[in-house]
Parts: structure tokens; sequence; C-alpha cells
């Protein structure tokens, strides 16, 4: 203690002076506070390690307190200090250690020290009035090393996080070997990672994308995800090159994501948008990007009559290289998919009659002999050589074992309309084939709202379910299901029973690797408000998907129109240009984020992470392929074939 101190001293044991006594002793445990003018203990680092070498950029201010969540940067005038900036501030501790605190630039600010009125401005700018012109930078703390809840030191040096402070800044540190996914770019042009763990089910799982139609670019950040995990070293390294992972694709708000195995035409060195998608591309660590390499697309199959070889309905590529869906009587029957007909049945009696006459038609179901298109004979159980149990799971395990019976055992389907019109024979009272076994002993009035709605989603359904169809499959890596063409009806109906047979997969563990669903317009099937069975399935993936290995990467325009189950089950949150009236559910982002998504640029999202305390701005590259048309870059064989053709007519 120097001589000077304020503080009287008293000897160890002693005791202290009293009122207007002269001190004599030292008060154990008291000593001087430190003088910044002088010696500054906490702000002296020399000889630590890790300290900066480079030019700091600022300093801790102050004039203001610094606490554990934040603090007031004095930037350096010499510097331009950005949002979004990691920066790093270190200190000595009492026992002569270093701590190092990690944060993000949220807000900066500027003025002139010296002004009290708006007209001092003029004063100050004619040099008749003195001040002095500062900039300040508001930073969020995110981390602290080593991890203890102090405040940074007051008039400490500030430095941009670069190297291995910037690896921590991002936990980097805290992610094992070859888990880092990048996420994209951040307004450095630095990258910005998150652990695979928290995306693949391991710690966390799903991803919510919130933002404007058309301003967001929700579903090119979810296509930039999917290449990420698929066509990247980065991304094969975290999945340890798991060949049995997949990626499904529903299209629909038209058939541009049909196009992702196409070369992008403004993906080329001419082009300054290619050029420049290639630098950051280079940033992110992808030296060669190229389409999507493995992909298999598939396309509602044109309406025509059963067993005829089913023809996709798509414009936007050869219909050679799309394959046709939609499901034979016998898959229609045996998943169970009459539930997914129907988008409003509430819990009540007339969910009991569709789980009833689900049932039934399991009960009643035989194969045709001799068909290989998928039809069936409705033959009654008592006329079966096995009597099939009355619960579904019996039923099924009964169909499962049966032998193809003839046509005259039964009334033959190979349409959708042959089925409604059989169930129509069988819950209406009065008909000829009326059968109370069908109808749980419902109302009238309920089997007739029953079979209103059924009859009414007949025609949009119909070139969906009949003979020689073939179900999705999810052979190649990555599998885009368009479903735009479809009425909404039978959109919800298609992406229900895809969903419900990769379900069933992982349920019952015959799926060898995890599933990535990406789906688009979370709100038209998993509405906030309401019941259906689609919602039931996504809640249900969204509740217990990520510990069967299904991963969902769900957008919305409006996230205040899904349901909370889902999208606060998501790992990631990312959110891009969003209403006003929208803001008020992103809780997960301090009011200052929220106030800016609603300006952001195009292309420009907010990211939320599990491991990462707070939000970061990222930019992602422009594709390497195609997600419209008019982006499609022609091979020379494509030129030529279509010579080829013109020169034929």
């Amino acid at each position: 203690m120097t001589d000077d101190s304020p503080f009287p001293s008293v000897e160890p044991g002693g005791v202290g002076p009293g009122p207007g006594t002269v001190a004599e002793t030292e008060v154990v445990g008291l000593t001087a506070p430190y003088d910044i003018t002088g010696e500054d203990r906490r702000n002296d680092l020399a000889g630590l390690d890790g300290i900066p070498q480079v030019p700091a950029v600022g300093l801790i201010d102050a004039s203001t307190d610094a606490t554990t969540q934040m603090a007031h940067v004095l930037i350096d005038e010499t510097v331009d200090l950005a949002l979004d900036t990691f920066v790093v501030t270190p200190q000595r501790l009492v026992d002569g250690s270093v701590m190092f605190h990690y944060g993000i630039v949220t807000e900066v600010s500027g003025r002139v020290e010296g002004a009290e009125m708006a007209t001092d401005t003029a004063r100050l700018a004619a040099a008749t009035l003195p001040g002095q012109r500062f900039r300040h930078a508001e930073v969020s703390w995110i981390r602290t090393s080593p991890e203890r809840y102090l405040p940074p030191s007051s008039g400490a040096r500030v430095w941009i996080a670069q190297g291995e402070h910037r690896r921590r800044a991002l936990f980097l540190d805290k992610m094992a070997d070859g888990e880092a996914i990048p996420l994209g770019l951040d307004m450095g042009d630095e990258v910005v990672f998150m652990p695979y763990s928290f995306l693949n089910g391991d710690k966390g799982g799903h991803v919510s994308i919130s933002g404007k139609s058309g301003v967001a670019t929700k579903t090119s950040y979810a296509l930039y995800l999917l290449y990420t995990l698929f066509e990247t070293d980065a991304g094969v390294a975290a999945r340890k090159g798991n060949a049995h992972d997949r990626a499904l694709v529903f299209s629909v708000k038209g058939s541009d994501l049909c196009l992702l195995d196409r070369r992008n035409n403004r993906f080329v060195d001419t082009d300054p948008v290619g050029v420049e998608a290639k630098r950051q591309w280079q940033a992110l660590g992808v030296r060669d990007p190229h389409p999507f390499s493995n992909l298999d697309v598939f396309a509602p199959a044109e309406d025509s009559d059963p067993g005829v070889t089913p023809v996709p309905q798509i414009e936007v590529r050869d219909k050679r290289d799309t394959r046709a869906y939609g499901w034979s009587p016998r898959s229609f029957i045996e998943h169970g998919l009459l539930e997914y007909v129907f988008d409003d049945l509430e819990s009540g009696q007339l969910s009991f009659i569709e789980q009833v006459v689900r049932v039934q038609l399991l009960r009643w179901c035989c194969p045709l002999a001799g068909d290989p298109d998928g039809r069936v004979v409705m033959v009654s159980p008592d006329a079966q050589e096995h009597r099939p149990g009355s619960t579904w799971e019996s039923a099924l395990r009964a169909l499962q074992r049966k032998q193809p019976v003839g046509a005259g055992m039964g009334v033959v389907i190979a349409t959708l309309d042959d089925l409604v019109g059989f169930i129509g024979e069988k819950v209406t009272e009065g008909s000829a084939g009326y059968d109370p076994l069908w109808t749980g002993s419902v109302t009238a009035s309920t089997t007739q709202a029953f079979i209103r709605r059924l009859w009414k989603s007949t025609p949009r359904l119909r070139r969906l379910v009949r003979a020689g169809l073939a179900e999705v499959d999810l052979k190649a890596q990555v599998s885009v299901v368009d479903v735009h063409s479809l009425h909404a009806d039978a959109q919800r109906f298609v992406v229900a029973s895809v969903l419900a047979s990769v379900w069933e997969q992982h349920e019952s563990s015959t799926a060898a690797g995890r599933t990535f669903v990406v789906l688009d317009e979370l709100n038209k099937y998993a509405p906030r408000s309401g019941g259906s069975p689609i919602k039931s399935l996504l809640v249900d993936i969204a509740a217990r998907g990520r510990s069967l290995g299904v991963i969902l990467i769900g957008a919305q325009q409006n996230p205040s129109g899904v349901d909370r189950d889902i999208t606060n089950n998501a790992a990631l949150e990312v959110v891009g240009q969003i209403k006003s009236s929208e803001s008020s559910e992103l809780g997960f982002l301090p009011a200052n984020m929220r106030a800016r998504a609603q300006i952001i640029a195009p292309g420009t999202m907010i990211t939320s992470q599990p491991l990462l305390p707070a939000p970061v701005p990222i930019r992602f590259p422009f594709p390497p392929y195609a997600t419209r048309v008019s982006e499609v870059l022609e091979s020379s064989a494509d030129i030529d074939e279509a010579r080829s053709l013109l020169e034929d007519m």
C-alpha cells in the first residue's frame, strides 16, 4: 500500500481507529482502490497468454456500467467497427490469470460530446464550440473463458475476435472434430458454424425458417442446408459419410425445385453474380460447387385408366427423368390412408366413423389373383378362409398372410371411385349393401356428413389412387416430390401419406439413416388452431422425430399461424425479412434484432442456435443448382437433341 492511500492503515490484528482518531494500524482485508491514472492492475496484460498482437479497436466505456450481459465500447477513430462483428476483451484476474470476454456488436451509435442542444451542431461544425466526436458500440457478451460470471474491465482494450479467439466466440472448441456445419457467412464474410449434433437429433433437432413470401428466401436457405449436408466435405464429414441418410423435399409452390440437379446458368465466370457466389462458396470451404448429384424427382401421375403405365405430369424437365407417383387400392387400404383424405376430422363422431371404416376396409381387403397392379377384392370376413381380427394390427397381419382370390369372390376395386362407391354402399342406411358394422352405430346425420366429405374429395384425389401406381420411395439421396399442381386437399393427402410412410419406417427401426424433410407453408399443414390427421403427424414428428431420426426443416411465412409445438421444438431458428405483425412471435430474438428483422435485405437471415447464446445474422451464397426454369444451363447434349428434334419436324 502506498503512503498516499486514502484508507488509514492498522497493523494486522490491531484495532481500527475510532471517530476522530489517527490510524496507526492496518485493517485486515482492506486494500486501496487502484487509480487507473496510475497502475491499472486488471488492464495490465503484460506476460499474459493469448493477448492479440494487433491494434485494438476500442476501449470498454468507463462512463457506463459494464455488466455480465453487455457493455459499451468507445470505438477508435481509425477503425470502422460494424454491426455483428465478434469482439474480445481480456482482463487480469486477482490470481494473475487472464479472462476473456467474447461478444457480438449489436448496435453502433455516434455523437459529439459537448453538444447539448440541436443548434450546437452548427457551432461545432464551425469550430466555434469545443467538442469531441466519438462512436459507441453496444456489445452483448456471449461467452467468457474461463467460464465465470464477471463483468469486463472498464477501460480495457477491445479487439476484433480472430483466429483462436473467433473459434472460442463461436464455441468451435466445444464442437467435436468434424461436426461443425457452416450456417453461412457473417457480415464480415467469416464463416458461422453450428454443431451437427444440434441438427441431427443427438442433442437437438429440427429447423424453423420464417419470413415474408418471396423476400425472405426461406426455401433457398433450406436447400442451402441440404446442399451443405449432402454435397460438401463438411456435411459429409459431419454425417460420417452415412450413405443411408436421405432428404425429402416437397415442392409446394411450383415445379422449380424439380431442377436441383441442373446447373445454374448464372453460376459462371462471365456473370458477376456467379463470380461473387464462387468466392463465397470458397470462403465456406467448397472449392467446386455443383448441382445436387443424387436426385430423384417425383410428379403426380397424369389421369388415365387403371393399369396403364403412369406418366408424370411435369413440364420443366424430361418426363423420362421423372417418376410418376400415386397409390394403388391395396396401398391405400394397407397403409390406412383414408384418414388423410380429410382435413377437418376433429375428435368426435366423424373421426370415429373414419376409424371404423378404415379397419373394415382392411378386414375385407383381399389381393386379386394374377394382378400385379394393386387391385383388391372386397370379401366379407365371414367368407374368408381365416377370419381377420377386429383391431387394426390383427387385420393388417391377416392381410399380409392372405392368399390372392378370384374376382368372383367379391367386389373388385381398381380406382378411388370404386372404393368410395363401395364405402357408400356399406355406410348408407337403406342401401342394398348397408352394414351397421361399418358405421360404429353413429347417427345417420354423422354418416351422411362423412360420406359427403368423401365424395367431395374424390375428384381431387382420383388421379392419385388407382391400380398401377407406385408410391414415393426414397432410394436417391435427395427426393423431390412435386405437389404444386394438385388441389390443396390433394396436396395435404400426398404430404401426409408420404410422411406417414417415412415415419412408419423410422418408428419400426427399418430406416438405416436419418431423413431430413423440407416442407414449406407449414401453416397450411399444421395450423395453430383446429386439428387434422396431418397436423397430428407433424406435431408427433416435431416431438419425437429427433430421437427416431426424422428431422423437419419447416418454413412458414407467418409463424403465428403454425402450431407452437412444432416451432418450439426447433433447435435452429432462422428468420428472414418478416412482417411487423409477426415480430412478437420471435421471442428468441432481443428487441433490437426483432426490429431489424423487419427491414433486413433479402438473402440475409438471422440465425439462433442452442450453443451460441446470441442471434447471428448471416448470408449464404447464390446456388450452383437451378431453382427456376430460366436458370437452367443447357448442356451441349441438350442443345444437340433440341436441334435434332427441330430437324425432324
